[in-house]
């Protein structure tokens, strides 16, 4: 099997493999009937004559689209195609279906290897992209394009003017472009009837209905999850290094960027202590950069049938590419590669070879696809993964610093309604320093247990007529840190291995622990006397 290389859109590479007279394709798509209406386009244009066929139907002509035979048998129909004397395009629907067939398999290949003098291509159309060891060498794969960014943009377009023709709202700014993120990936079909069922029911293209449709696409897969619940960057506390970078490279991902010659970034890995706002700062990167964000848990990546997980990882990251641009979020990334150094013994090299397919992609993807993948234990991530190229910059969190764990309050207190500094305010700004200084080496994940719990037990003492009001008090807040012990006393040298590894293999997502981290053995160390020629007045010479 041979398979085109990309260079031109996938009907391009078709016509060019017309033009050079191959006599076998395979195209790899859902889109049957959109591929026979761009086929039909080429035939005209070539004044060739056009048949489809299914094993139900039988021959239909491509252009007239009326039934030509009634011929259900392979055997049969590709003896028809054997004895056609005119130049034909012959597209067979749904034949991956027939390989079993040893009779047809081998028809296949006679009429693909006899001369003949008249050009007869013959075009399978197929979901599933496999052909037999013995057709490899005869037959070219193409994948059939999704429809383009500016196919979607089109669509959009037309019913835009529909509904303002009809006096009813039409989607612009920010909105029309999350609208074209979440179309961009599925089928013409689907594309049509999502945007159809939106207006039907909201009487306008309405974001939460194409991100529900898009969000079914991509879990039939069960390979990725569309994740829906995001949250803007004034929810994640700290992490002001990698809020700068992430700001900066927002302006790099951006299309417009290529014609300045600025190379695309990557991705970026988030590693560190658990709960300290990895996975929050995933979900609001995808918001702020208005993209879809896909997740991947590399345990539904691994499959015990043989070949099935490296067709997995390949599947899950073309899908990624379909629906670009994208976030893909590769979620707590050592447990899925754990295992990664006996897997030669342990699963004969099956977790190695998914690793490689992952570190290729990472390094040869050209799809707008922004990678992030977050961790907890770094040591058990293979070194070749975080190497230069494949991501732009791997991130150290760490636990929240005074300053980011006052943010982190008024943030969590802020979401139940609490201000804080204000006249009127619940929380003063020292009773959040206060709640900050007692809560030295919580998580950020802690810190909203705690105000949560509290937010419980008061609402509870209201209900049972213990108190007069539901409101959280600095009592309610205290008595649950007092309760909570959190995991950094648990397990202090985790702490102690996460920073000795950060500080020569990554960058501090947050300048407070930067500085903790690169100034604190300095302080540490003690300091030598300084020595001169009088400390040496002592010694008696010869």
């Amino acid at each position: 099997m041979t398979v085109a290389t990309k260079t031109h859109t996938s009907m391009d590479e078709i016509q060019i493999l017309l033009n050079s007279r191959r006599r076998a394709i395979l195209v790899s798509t859902y889109e049957e009937e959109r591929f026979v209406a761009e086929m039909k386009s080429i035939i005209e244009a070539k004044a060739y004559k056009g048949y489809t066929w299914s094993i139900t139907s039988g021959f239909h002509d491509v252009i007239t689209r009326e039934l030509f035979q009634k011929t259900h048998d392979p055997i049969q129909m590709l003896e028809f195609i054997r004895t056609c004397e005119e130049q034909t395009v012959f597209i067979l629907k749904d034949f991956h279906d027939i390989w079993d067939n040893k009779q047809a398999k081998r028809k296949l290949r006679d009429v693909l290897e006899a001369p003949d003098n008249i050009y007869k291509p013959i075009i399978l159309v197929s979901p599933q992209a496999t052909i037999p060891v013995e057709l490899e060498k005869i037959i070219t794969m193409v994948k059939y394009d999704l429809p383009s960014r500016q196919r979607v943009i089109e669509h959009l377009d037309s019913l835009s003017e529909y509904l303002r023709a009809r006096g009813l709202p039409a989607p612009e700014g920010r909105e029309r472009d999350a609208i074209i993120n979440a179309l961009v990936g599925m089928t013409d079909t689907e594309i049509e009837n999502v945007l159809k069922k939106s207006v039907a029911r909201h009487r306008k293209i309405d974001l939460s209905e194409i991100v529900s449709e898009k969000e079914q696409v991509i879990r039939k897969t069960g390979l990725l999850e569309y994740i829906t619940k995001l949250g803007d960057m004034s929810n994640v506390g700290g992490m002001d290094i990698f809020k700068d970078w992430i700001n900066d490279a927002k302006y790099a991902f951006d299309p417009e960027a290529r014609s300045f010659k600025v190379d695309p970034v990557r991705g970026a890995v988030l590693a560190g202590w658990p709960g300290a706002g990895k996975s929050l700062a995933a979900k609001a990167l995808a918001f702020d950069w208005n993209l879809p964000l896909l997740k991947m848990n590399m345990g539904d990546i691994m499959d015990s049938r043989v070949g099935q997980s490296e067709k997995n990882i390949a599947r899950a990251l073309k899908l990624a590419e379909a629906v670009s641009p994208c976030v893909l979020w590769i979620d707590e990334l050592e447990k899925g590669l754990a295992g990664i150094a006996s897997s030669d013994r342990s699963d004969s090299g099956t977790l190695s070879r998914v690793v490689q397919e992952l570190l290729t992609w990472l390094s040869e993807k050209e799809a707008p696809v922004f990678v992030i993948a977050t961790a907890n234990d770094v040591t058990k991530l293979p070194p070749e993964l975080t190497r230069a190229g494949r991501f732009d910059e791997v991130f150290f969190v760490s636990l929240p610093h005074a300053k980011e764990r006052e943010q982190i309050f008024t943030i969590h207190l802020g979401k139940r309604g609490y201000q804080v500094g204000t006249t009127d305010a619940k929380f003063t700004d020292e009773d959040i320093m206060e709640l900050s200084r007692i809560t030295e080496g919580f998580s950020g994940a802690e810190i909203e247990q705690v105000v949560a719990e509290s937010g419980r037990r008061a609402y509870a003492a209201f209900k049972k007529g213990q108190r007069s009001d539901h409101f959280i008090r600095m009592d309610d807040l205290k008595e649950q840190i007092n309760k909570m012990i959190p995991l950094s006393k648990r397990n202090p040298e985790l702490l102690q291995e996460l920073r000795a590894w950060a500080k020569s293999s990554a960058k501090c997502a947050s300048s407070e622990e930067h500085n903790f981290l690169h100034n604190f053995s300095e302080v540490s160390k003690p300091k030598l006397r300084v020595l001169n020629t009088t400390d040496y007045e002592d010694i008696v010479l010869d």
